[in-house]
Formats: structure tokens, C-alpha cells, sequence
């Protein structure tokens, strides 16, 4: 007898809204020829306790192998980690869930005989989960040390850019899986200044690099680098560089803050055209439009009453929004402003939106020389009347 359970994803970190594929493997005949048999996977978090339990077949190409696909209870433990306030560099421990597995089975010796459960046969620990949504093909190809910062590595931030223009006043973060490895973030500004980031011991950290970097930006930057440091002041991962955008709108502008799909928050400025428009939804009912006085005896209606009386008014706000011109590889990140599930809009204060925008044309500069994004979101929260 001999169980044993094989991942088909490397690493110790995942993510957690790809597949997470276990195969596990009973060599003994005479356990996995019994009535009823079924394959047992215990999901736990370190602690141990039970997140819960998946049972399946012996998979139907196979006369000793069961096949678990345990991503939708993980990606349900894990969220994402965002403060507007941001004044430091935080952990983000919402956006990583641990998890231990204990694979076992079920059967009966009879087609009637009570069933007989063996669970922890074999244990799996050390693995762990963040809050990414990678494609297919990039998942296909995953590979952990491209997403990991570690000592002599070359991962990039959580972000799908190397370098990226905002506005001196534009609050932005950058992500990072390091496990600890990072130490500090080395900003080298254009002007010669120097200043570092504090990181926090933790999986993953969000770190402030905008208007909201620590320190602030000196006066005259046009750019600067942010390079990753461990503790012994060797670079543990990419640099990414960020360029001040210096172009002027006589329109007010609005930032918005989406999840991208590494599980990290992101900000793009729209400083162009912006329109708003509303739509009332009304229900009604016929009412009697008299009235008993008491007084007089009379019966009676005034002229001043409603006979059709609105019962249920709400109102949505839909707003348009226009950026900047854009770059080819802005373009190309954009696509997950339209598929986040989680964006906001700061407009006098942090508002959350839905992005109703359902159709994305990737522009190519040999195709349309020049082009911006306009977006189309609707205010989550419905604005409601009295129902009198």
C-alpha cells in the first residue's frame, strides 16, 4: 500500500485563480478495487484546520490515479490588499493563503457494508497561494521565478509593466512577491536625490511610488528608478522606472485605481473630456386621489395630490471617461482596467465603480498614429428617493 501525490504546478507560490492540480496515486490494488472507492483530499490551512473536503473517482482513464483540482477553494481564502492612505510600505497579508493537504480514501468491502474513511495517508505542506489571474497561455508557461523576487533574480513587480508614466500628483503603488527578500526599493531620482523604501517582512508588500511615496518627489524630477534591495544591498529583482507625465488639460482630471491581474492595484489618470449621465428607473401605482374629513364630512380630493404616486425611484450615475494619448504597451496593460473586478474612481473622494465598457479595440500606431482609451463605468452605488 502506497499513496502518493504528485503537483503539476512548480513553486511554491501560486496562483490562485489558475488551476491547482493534485494527482494522487494508490498503488495497491486491493485498496482502490473495492466498492464505493473514492480518493479523499483534506485542504487546511496551517493551523490545520479543515477549509474542507473534496472526494473523487478514480479518474475514468485510469485504474489507480484520482485528479484534484483544488484552485476554487483556495482563491476563495484570498482577496486583495489596498489603502488609498497609503503613507508606508504594507504587507499584504489578505492576498496570500498557506495551505497544507492530507490525501486519503474512502471505500466499502461490500456493495451494502458501511463506508471506511482513511484520511492523512499522505501530507503535503510548504505551499502557498496569491490572489493572480493569470491567462492560459501565460499560465501554461508558469514559471515561479519570474514572478519571485529573490536573491540573484530578475522578476518584475506585480504588474505587467517595466516602467510607467504618471502625473507628480498622482498616487500609484508597486506589488512585489518577495518572501522577504526584499529589504528596501532604492528610488534614484533624476535630479540626483537618492531615498529608499522600508519594506515589510511578508509575502507580498505594497509599496507607495507615486505622489504617495515616502519622502516625496524632489522639486524639478522628470524620472526615477526603483530598484529592489535585500538585506545585504544586492538587487533581488527588475528595476522599474517611473516618468512624469508634464502634459497639461484644461479639463479636471480623475484618477482611477483597478485590481490588475497579478492580484495588485494600479492607477491611470483620465484628463480629458468627461460626461455624466443619469437614468431614473420609476414604479408606480394608481392611487385613490379622495379624501374623508372628519371634520366636514366631506369627501373629497385635492388638487394638489398625487393619483399616480411614484413607489420606488432609483437613479444610476454612468460616467464617461476620456484619457491622454497612450503608448502601444499602455494599450496593452489597459486591457485589464476593462476586465478588473475591483475599480474605483477618486472624484473629491474614493468612489467604487463597475466598468461598463465591454468592448476593447487593441490600437497599434502603425494602424492609427494617435489614440487614447475612453471608458464607461457606472457608480456601484444606486442613488434612492423616498417612497411616500
Amino acid at each position: 500500500m502506497a499513496l502518493t501525490a504528485s503537483h503539476q504546478v512548480s513553486g511554491t507560490y501560486q496562483p490562485s485563480n489558475n488551476d491547482n492540480i493534485w494527482v494522487v496515486t494508490e498503488s495497491s490494488t486491493g485498496i482502490t478495487s473495492n466498492f464505493n472507492f473514492k480518493f479523499l483530499c483534506d485542504v487546511k490551512n496551517t493551523s490545520g484546520a479543515l477549509l474542507t473536503r473534496l472526494k473523487v473517482p478514480i479518474h475514468f482513464s485510469s485504474t489507480s490515479r484520482g485528479v484534484f483540482n483544488i484552485s476554487k477553494v483556495l482563491s476563495s481564502y484570498t482577496t486583495y490588499n489596498w489603502d488609498y492612505a497609503d503613507t508606508a510600505a504594507s504587507g499584504c497579508t489578505q492576498s496570500v493563503q498557506a495551505y497544507n493537504l492530507a490525501f486519503g480514501y474512502e471505500y466499502s468491502t461490500g456493495a451494502t457494508s458501511d463506508i471506511q474513511v482513511s484520511t492523512g495517508v499522505t501530507t503535503v505542506s510548504g505551499n502557498k497561494v496569491w490572489n493572480a489571474a493569470l491567462h492560459p497561455l501565460d499560465f501554461l508557461a508558469y514559471q515561479q521565478s519570474e514572478y519571485l523576487m529573490a536573491s540573484g533574480s530578475t522578476a518584475n513587480f506585480l504588474t505587467e509593466l517595466t516602467s510607467k508614466r504618471i502625473h507628480i500628483d498622482q498616487k500609484d503603488w508597486l506589488y512585489a512577491l518577495h518572501n522577504s527578500a526584499i529589504a528596501s526599493l532604492q528610488i534614484n531620482f533624476s535630479t540626483g536625490a537618492s531615498g529608499t523604501v522600508t519594506a515589510a517582512a511578508a509575502d507580498i508588500t505594497r509599496f507607495p511610488i507615486g505622489a504617495n511615496i515616502p519622502g516625496g518627489i524632489p522639486s524639478g524630477t522628470t524620472s526615477y528608478t526603483i530598484t529592489p534591495k535585500g538585506s545585504g544591498g544586492n538587487t533581488v529583482g527588475a528595476v522599474f522606472t517611473i516618468i512624469l507625465d508634464d502634459r497639461c488639460s484644461k479639463y479636471n482630471h480623475v484618477d482611477v485605481f483597478f485590481l490588475n491581474k497579478y492580484g495588485a492595484v494600479e492607477s491611470f489618470r483620465f484628463d480629458r473630456v468627461r460626461r455624466d449621465n443619469f437614468t431614473s428607473v420609476k414604479n408606480t401605482f394608481r392611487k385613490n386621489p379622495y379624501a374623508l374629513n372628519n371634520s366636514t364630512g366631506t369627501y373629497a380630493y385635492n388638487r394638489l395630490d398625487h393619483a399616480k404616486s411614484d413607489y420606488y425611484n432609483e437613479m444610476t450615475q454612468v460616467t464617461t471617461l476620456n484619457s491622454n494619448f497612450i503608448t502601444e504597451e499602455e494599450a496593452q496593460w489597459l486591457k485589464q482596467l476593462i476586465n478588473s473586478p475591483r475599480v474605483w474612481m477618486f472624484d473629491t473622494q474614493l468612489i467604487p465603480i463597475n466598468v461598463r465598457t465591454s468592448e476593447y479595440e487593441q490600437k497599434y500606431h502603425i494602424n492609427d498614429k494617435v489614440f487614447n482609451l475612453t471608458l464607461e463605468v457606472e457608480h456601484s452605488f444606486i442613488d434612492k428617493a423616498q417612497a411616500l
